[in-house]
């Protein structure tokens, strides 16, 4: 299926005849069409390989989730511990799952080890949300994603008097608030990228990973080019999560395990504290 895109990036007209999209996979054939997935490749302005999943928020038999790592010292600095992206998938039982938040490590970790191995203790940045339960409060400078109990979604921090029952936070700056581009389009850093975002009907949420950093099989993207992408999409509203080596995406297909969809610039999966997913509704 042949794709054109059109984008304004500074001022420049960005026009990809080469791009196209593969076939749409349905990952809950019960409910057709309530989770799909495909990816998208363009070869201008440079190579990109993209992946995306869609969900339908109000399809009573799916539901949104946050899962972390182990918390490893309770009322202590740290919220999680860094985990396997497929052992926070498979803790979930989840369809399909994305990495969210970024991260820091705690004071006084003597851990054994340096860099973001596995089992490191970390202090999520932003706000989480797990079923109700709060693993992270929002902080000065972070823009929350979060659900309400109606699976509403929402951009911008919570107030006091809203309940709040899945929530993730940004790294770096939102994409998209009420149909307004946020990035600067002068900025051309190019990056692995993960993000969300959904329209002013907010019934469908839509996840993206962008490979990067790997010359010649895709090579990052900037924010102000992934805000376009939202845009192209349909999407109102959209927020960047944390990117780089932690950029991945995990999708569970019908009757098969599940498989890592993009190309992870490191190689490898980075552990992470926290993703974001979809799963059947427990009843």
């Amino acid at each position: 299926m042949k794709k054109v895109l059109i984008l304004v990036v500074s001022g420049l007209l960005w026009l990809s005849q080469n791009g196209f999209s593969q076939d749409t996979v349905d990952l809950y054939p019960d409910h057709p069409g309530s989770l799909l997935y495909w990816s998208e490749s363009f070869s201008a302005p440079r190579l990109l390989k993209i992946f995306c999943l869609k969900v339908n928020l109000q399809d009573p038999e799916l539901e949104l989730i946050t899962v972390t790592g182990e918390d490893p010292d309770g009322v202590g600095p740290a919220e999680s511990r860094l985990t396997k992206p497929f052992d926070l998938v498979s803790k979930a039982d989840a369809m399909a799952a994305i990495n969210t938040n970024a991260f820091t490590g705690v004071p006084n970790d003597h851990s054994i080890g340096i860099g973001w191995y596995e089992g490191r203790p970390v202090d999520i940045h932003g706000m989480v949300v797990s079923e109700g339960r709060v693993i992270s409060l929002a902080e000065e400078g972070r823009t929350t994603f979060w659900l309400s109990p109606d699976r509403r979604p929402h951009i911008g921090n919570p107030g006091t008097g809203d309940t709040v029952s899945v929530a993730v936070s940004d790294w770096f700056s939102p994409l998209i608030l009420n149909d307004s581009m946020v990035p600067d389009s002068t900025v051309h850093t190019h990056h692995p990228r993960t993000a969300i975002g959904f329209d002013d009907s907010n019934r469908w949420l839509l996840m993206m990973v962008v490979d990067g950093r790997q010359p010649g099989y895709s090579e990052g993207i900037s924010l102000y080019e992934l805000a376009s992408l939202f845009r192209e999409h349909g999407c109102t509203w959209a927020l960047n999560l944390d990117g780089g080596g932690s950029s991945i995406m995990l999708v569970r297909e019908p009757e098969q395990e599940v498989r890592t969809m993009n190309r992870p610039s490191d190689q490898k999966h980075r552990p992470v504290p926290v993703m974001l997913g979809v799963k059947k509704t427990e009843r």
